[in-house]
């Protein structure tokens, strides 16, 4: 072969090589597509002007920052937000998700970042209940997919548990209406409850069970998870997690 043939030659496999080697090799990520319901205040919600706002949105914030990440949000309902995740078609799933170990076998946890009750509301009342013995072969609703659906199921094994909200209706409808018993929900938003039914409701003294929320990634994003992992760290450490919470107003729970 002439030496100008293969000299050719050996360009274009050299060529060829690193063509292969940059296909091949991950690109940085430097942005997450962060998914949530954005329907949980004080947690996460969405301003008049459509901006997300929240604590977890600012904690969110505040974690990317560190581990060198851009944040895009993408509303979505609850019950879409794990096989999103799941599927790998969000990065992040950032909506006080709580930690079980069905869903861990499923995505990669970063967390917890808060850990909160599993509160029962009922009405006010003499005759109302008032212990979780009392709460058997009455209506006790859940949200559905959700851990206050799986606590009742586990804890309350006596009651009819109600996990489709067939009317529509607000927790606060569906109690004072009768429509249902007892209501399970996270302890913020069971206090939330309360304070809008304006003396009309209250949390049974005993929790439920316990919650500890936490980020969900896909199994494939262990890179990303490291990186929040340790950023989510150094804000415990700090404190700065403690505070978000004061200013939100959930420094109790």
């Amino acid at each position: 072969m002439p030496r100008s043939l293969a000299v050719a030659v050996r360009r274009i496999w050299l060529t060829l090589l690193l063509l292969c080697s940059c296909q091949s090799t991950p690109q940085l990520r430097t942005s997450l597509v962060v998914a949530s319901d954005l329907d949980n205040m004080p947690f996460a919600g969405v301003a008049v002007d459509g901006t997300p706002i929240g604590r977890d949105v600012e904690m969110m914030q505040q974690l990317c920052e560190r581990a060198g990440f851009e944040v895009s949000w993408s509303r979505m309902p609850f019950d879409q937000l794990l096989p999103k995740v799941e599927a790998g078609r969000v990065d992040v799933v950032c909506a006080t998700l709580g930690i079980t170990e069905e869903r861990a076998r499923r995505v990669l946890f970063v967390g917890p970042y808060f850990d909160t009750e599993i509160a029962v509301v009922v009405r006010v009342g003499d005759r109302e209940p008032q212990s979780l013995e009392d709460l058997d072969k009455l209506r006790v609703s859940g949200g559905a997919g959700t851990t206050s659906q799986r606590a009742i199921i586990r804890h309350l094994p006596g009651a009819h548990g109600v996990f489709e909200n067939k009317t529509g209706g607000s927790g606060l409808f569906r109690l004072v209406s009768r429509e249902i018993d007892a209501a399970v929900m996270d302890g913020p938003a069971a206090d939330e409850l309360v304070v809008q039914s304006k003396g009309r409701l209250r949390r049974l003294q005993k929790p439920l069970d316990h919650e500890r929320y936490a980020l969900a990634l896909p199994k494939s994003h262990a890179g990303v998870a490291a990186r929040l992992r340790q950023a989510l760290g150094e804000m415990q450490a700090s404190g700065e997690l403690r505070e978000l919470d004061r200013r939100h107003g959930l420094a109790g729970n």
